[in-house]
């Protein structure tokens, strides 16, 4: 995938959430519900993203740790 493309990929999920009707923190679950299909199709565990602004954005598949029963 080239630059064009990575772009007009960005640009056609970036029109999908904002037209949609659907609030906040239901756009973030579906994302987050995406990113996870995709560290499953690689076979990853994790991504780092470095933003604009100097900071980085991690994800990180993990499995939770069992209860301890005493």
């Amino acid at each position: 995938m080239n630059d064009r493309d990575r772009q007009q990929l960005l640009q056609q999920l970036t029109d999908v959430l904002m037209n949609s009707p659907l609030i906040p923190e239901e756009k973030l679950a579906m994302m987050m519900m995406q990113c996870f299909q995709l560290l499953l199709s690689t076979q990853a565990s994790a991504i780092d993203m470095k933003t604009s602004d100097g900071r980085v954005l991690s994800l990180k598949l993990e499995m939770e740790a069992p209860a301890v029963k005493h």
